[in-house]
């Protein structure tokens, strides 16, 4: 994760003084740019937050560590959009659609049991290798947000189709 981009923010001082973090946790929201993700370090899952910041545009990840901390991370859907009318979006039509495209010239991979960074590197060495006219299918966790800004780079597209909160179905291909 690139560090230059991250807005952290430990909200566990705050609770044990007896506060509600909210006021300060959304003046950072508002101050967010597109390439930055903010950070909450807590104790436990705010799901609250997450519902709130979802239905105002945003992708939500968590991660729980062995030692009982929960970093849930939140970053503006607006880098998800592709160079042209697809977006990363849940539709399973469109997913559908052109996964058909694609019998026959599909590479799969499952990178769901992958520590980070190695989904995303994972992911490009395939790309790099992938024949003309094929496409990658990946079998993910999450919405691969700091792959995103690479593949619209590279001239991919991305589409998902989602099974279920921990599961993600990618098709990756060239525009």
């Amino acid at each position: 994760m690139n560090n230059d981009n991250l807005i952290s923010l430990d909200v566990r001082p705050i609770i044990a003084s007896g506060n509600d973090p909210f006021k300060e946790i959304m003046e950072i929201v508002n101050k967010l740019n597109n390439q930055q993700t903010l950070e909450i370090i807590n104790s436990f899952e705010p799901i609250p937050l997450i519902n709130k910041l979802k239905r105002e545009g945003y992708i939500t990840w968590t991660e729980k560590s062995d030692a009982g901390i929960v970093h849930t991370y939140f970053k503006k859907t607006t880098e998800l959009k592709s160079s042209d009318e697809h977006s990363l979006e849940n539709n399973t039509t469109t997913f559908d659609e052109k996964f058909k495209q694609f019998v026959g010239k599909l590479k799969q991979i499952d990178v769901r049991d992958l520590e980070m960074p190695e989904p995303m590197t994972t992911i490009l060495e395939e790309l790099e290798m992938l024949p003309m006219g094929n496409a990658l299918f990946v079998e993910h966790k999450k919405v691969p947000q700091f792959l995103l800004p690479e593949l619209k780079e590279r001239n991919f597209e991305i589409l998902y189709n989602k099974k279920t909160d921990n599961h993600l179905q990618l098709l990756i291909f060239k525009a």
